[in-house]
């Protein structure tokens, strides 16, 4: 078989085929299906291809998966314009795909996979109190801290379980996207923060804040905390569903791309 080689890895022909069909869904459901508008950015939503991201990690490994993901979302970004925001959100599926497909993988390389799934949510969430904003809103990280006493209770058990069927794959597959669109969210807060007085005018943000009677961002992120918890875990029962019903149909045909 072909290969092609890159930084040290080898991708085959089958890999590349494979991160590209992954990469055009995403193109497709991210100019195809209307995303949730984004509070206080005119334009600006979230993609739905946020809740099939973890997907692309469980079906073709963590790295490909990884890699499909941003490519999905590079594209487009490039094709409306190359506008900074949607360029730097593509690493947000990007994450999700790493963090449920390591969660799953027994190991990666030398490190077990979900000490990568935990060690990426820790890393997010460190970087959201190392804003002012994110220490004004200290109790904000709950749904992600959540994700991340998942990865931590599950550890190893997750990827035993995703080689089963039953409801112990249906267990890995919601833990896993779960853990991985969590993941994406808080990148995607972390973006928003860094761009305000960047890419996002902070007069703007001043406008709807006040608009919104609301003192302050890490005040918005509270209030907007329900909302959010109802998107993710919306996303979540999406991920969940397609992702069972996909992983078992390709492991009956003899299909199933990732190998352990």
């Amino acid at each position: 078989m072909e290969r092609w080689k890159m930084s040290g890895g080898v991708l085959s022909t089958r890999d590349i085929a494979l991160t590209a069909v992954f990469a055009a869904l995403s193109v497709v459901i991210i100019m195809f299906v209307p995303g949730i508008p984004i509070v206080g950015m005119s334009g600006a939503r979230i993609t739905l291809d946020a809740a099939i991201a973890p997907i692309y990690g469980l079906v073709i490994g963590p790295y490909l998966g990884a890699l499909a993901a941003f490519l999905g979302g590079i594209i487009v970004a490039g094709y409306k314009g190359w506008h900074l925001f949607p360029i730097l959100t593509s690493f947000c599926p990007a994450v999700s795909a790493l963090v449920a497909g390591a969660l799953t993988s027994k190991r990666q390389r030398s490190v077990k996979g979900w000490i990568i799934s935990a060690s990426t949510l820790i890393i997010l969430i460190v970087g959201w109190y190392c804003t002012d904003v994110g220490r004004g809103a200290p109790l904000y990280p709950v749904l992600h801290l959540a994700g991340l006493g998942l990865i931590l209770l599950l550890r190893g058990w997750a990827s035993n379980l995703f080689n089963s069927g039953g409801w112990k794959l249906a267990l890995a597959v919601a833990a896993a996207s779960y853990s991985g669109i969590i993941a994406d969210h808080m990148l995607g807060n972390l973006i928003f923060i860094t761009g305000i007085g960047w890419f996002i005018p902070l007069k703007v943000v001043e406008g709807w804040l006040s608009g919104m009677g609301l003192p302050s961002v890490s005040a918005l992120f509270m209030y907007m905390l329900p909302v959010s918890a109802v998107e993710r875990l919306t996303m979540t029962a999406v991920a969940t569903i397609f992702g069972v019903a996909l992983i078992t149909a390709l492991r009956a045909s003899g299909f199933m791309p990732r190998e352990e």
